[in-house]
């Protein structure tokens, strides 16, 4: 394996390489979890790697977690609830790139996943950001009359 040149890494749907790769802590293991979400369409087998990218001491390593998180809930609109404990701890990250990612992952998910498989804590999200949303509209359609 050509790990650092990164040839090997692209179009790696082996879940045993990637764990071997996080074992050796490999550079570029996020990208492998990136290309793992996107070639193996079983949440069951990709979900655990994606886990292990999102607790990372690596930023970067959290961010390709969470965008492989996204291409699994586009996927298979499946989720597991301690994966979704852990979007909701990165959406409170104290970096605010991890926390922006964060919350657009958390959009994905309101999106492709079933709503009756999803937490209070999403529901109550979706709720907050609609109710803006149509504040914001409709307080710029009423003013935007009178200019």
């Amino acid at each position: 394996m050509d790990w650092e040149n990164g040839s090997d890494l692209i179009g790696c749907d082996d879940p045993g390489q990637v764990e071997a790769a996080f074992q050796r802590g490999e550079r570029l293991v996020g990208i492998a979890v990136m290309g793992l979400a996107l070639c193996v369409p079983d949440a069951g087998v990709v979900e655990p790697l994606v886990v292990r990218a999102l607790w990372s001491d690596s930023v970067r390593v959290r961010l390709e977690g969470l965008t492989a998180l996204s291409h699994i809930v586009r996927i298979t609109g499946e989720v597991d609830w301690s994966t979704l404990k852990r979007l909701r701890s990165l959406m409170r990250s104290p970096d605010p790139e991890v926390r922006e990612h964060a919350g657009r992952v958390a959009g994905d998910v309101w999106i492709y996943v079933p709503h009756f498989r999803l937490p209070a804590w999403l529901w109550v999200r979706a709720t907050a950001r609609a109710v803006r949303w149509w504040l914001v509209n409709r307080w710029w359609g009423i003013t935007g009359k009178y200019k």
